[in-house]
């Protein structure tokens, strides 16, 4: 990336990566017949919508609403658990597992990229994008952890 242009083409990317997961959660919602694993993907979409919104507006008006601050902490479920290749027909559980693991591949991508930029101010997106990306995969680890993990 040129370093005059690499925040832009940064945001297209992650524009990009948002669209298609948006496109994945939807396309995963029509295989499954579980309601819940259903409505899952559906909230999913959502929220990747709103990613792609967030940073449409921030690239045309530099407008950063709706974007979290801070450090957050994980639970670290899918380290440890394997998660189905492909969804069809699957369940709840698998279809969460796929998504926490798929939001991983989306942390460990922004933390790469933040490695390879060279301006401040595209790590600091960078490392935005890792973090709201990490919400996404605590979300679904508390919601893993409450319904099979918990205590009986």
């Amino acid at each position: 990336m040129n370093a005059g242009n690499e925040y832009i083409e940064l945001l297209d990317i992650a524009i990009y990566k948002e669209v298609a997961s948006e496109a994945l959660y939807v396309a995963l919602k029509g295989r499954t017949t579980d309601t819940g694993a259903a409505g899952l993907m559906q909230d999913l979409a959502n929220e990747e919508k709103k990613h792609v919104q967030w940073l449409t507006d921030f690239k045309e008006k530099g407008t950063k609403t709706g974007w979290h601050n801070g450090i957050v902490s994980e639970l670290k479920i899918g380290e440890y658990l394997t998660a189905p290749d492909n969804l069809e027909g699957a369940g709840l559980q698998d279809t969460l597992l796929f998504a926490i693991k798929r939001e991983q591949q989306s942390i460990d991508f922004y933390s790469r990229m933040t490695g390879s930029l060279r301006t401040r101010s595209a790590k600091a997106l960078c490392r935005k994008l890792a973090n709201e990306e990490l919400r996404h995969k605590i979300r679904l680890e508390v919601l893993y952890d409450d319904m099979f993990l918990g205590e009986d």
